[in-house]
């Protein structure tokens, strides 16, 4: 309960950064902008439609599809360091 509740609440804050990026140090956008748009080239580039369209001369935003499938990519690469810092803090069994 506790992994799901910690992988819930990192995935609302990187929404959240991504949200207010505009708040936040300019040195920021970038890496932001990565995790959005690296997990979905590769959807994009099998044919999966998780871009809506591009302003002129602007990139391409998210659509409905797109942030989606970025809630999952992010839930899957935040339950990785969640599950290996729950393993390390993991109780040893009582001996019986």
């Amino acid at each position: 309960m506790f992994a799901i509740l910690a992988i819930a609440a990192l995935v609302a804050l990187h929404a959240g950064a991504v949200a207010f990026v505009g708040a936040l140090p300019d040195a920021w956008a970038p890496a932001l902008a990565a995790t959005v748009y690296l997990p979905l080239w590769p959807l994009s580039a099998v044919g999966v439609p998780v871009f809506g369209p591009a302003p002129s001369g602007g990139w391409p935003g998210p659509n409905a599809a797109g942030w989606v499938m970025l809630l999952v990519a992010w839930s899957v690469m935040w339950a990785i360091p969640v599950a290996l810092v729950a393993r390390w803090c993991r109780r040893p069994a009582p001996a019986r």
